[in-house]
């Protein structure tokens, strides 16, 4: 029997994925459940080559169309995922509290990160705090997570449309203002993100050059 329990994720994680008898539960959670990533795993200490076998013993497991996996915190410091949201979709659903990313979707918000920002006119105005977070089987899970303003969102007409398939849900607090210009020219286009894919950087960075005059493309991602 493993004798480490989740009482403190963080502290706990890595020793389960090293522990001989701790293994096999952690692998089934995080990996086939949580659907942890290669880089999940090197966040939280596992050597390059250990994480890529990890991975592969592993793979997230098929969900079902209305099966949603509630994924703990991991404990690490504090992190800000930066997502490409459309002018009209995304922000619809900003609105009700929620941001849903396709499985498919190259770039995908990593465990580790606790709050989400996005561009609002060539500006990371603000970051929420990500209070709860799901990998779901489809838009079909929401109304079962729980997730504050289901009722609203479950009413959207393109919901299954857009998510038909895995994604992750997460859940947003109220938000911190941050202030930092991007650095560059948002899409000409006015129709795609400004955001590149999915960008980590830690808050008391962008806290930090928003003080200072400077931008995003001056931070160091994590």
């Amino acid at each position: 029997m493993c004798p480490l329990t989740w009482s403190k994720p963080g502290n706990v994680l890595l020793a389960e994925f090293r522990h001989p008898t701790c293994f096999s539960r952690s692998s089934s959670y995080w990996g086939e459940d949580a659907g942890a990533s290669w880089r999940d795993l090197t966040d939280i200490g596992l050597t390059d080559y250990t994480a890529r076998k990890r991975r592969r013993l592993a793979s997230p497991r098929p969900l079902a169309p209305a099966q949603a996996v509630l994924i703990p915190p991991v404990g690490l410091p504090d992190t800000v995922a930066l997502v490409p949201v459309s002018d009209e979709l995304g922000r619809r659903y900003l609105v009700h509290g929620v941001y849903i990313r396709d499985a498919q979707l190259k770039g995908q918000i990593r465990l580790r990160a606790t709050h989400l920002g996005w561009s609002d006119n060539a500006l990371i105005e603000v970051a929420r705090p990500i209070t709860r977070r799901w990998r779901i089987g489809s838009a079909a899970a929401i109304p079962g997570t729980g997730v504050a303003n289901a009722s609203a969102i479950a009413s959207e007409p393109d919901l299954m449309v857009n998510w038909p398939g895995t994604a992750t849900l997460v859940e947003l607090g109220p938000p911190i203002r941050i202030g930092l210009p991007l650095g560059y020219r948002s899409n000409p286009t006015g129709g795609a993100s400004a955001i590149y894919g999915v960008q980590h950087v830690l808050p008391s960075d962008l806290l930090a050059a928003a003080r200072t005059g400077g931008t995003l493309t001056g931070i160091a991602k994590v």
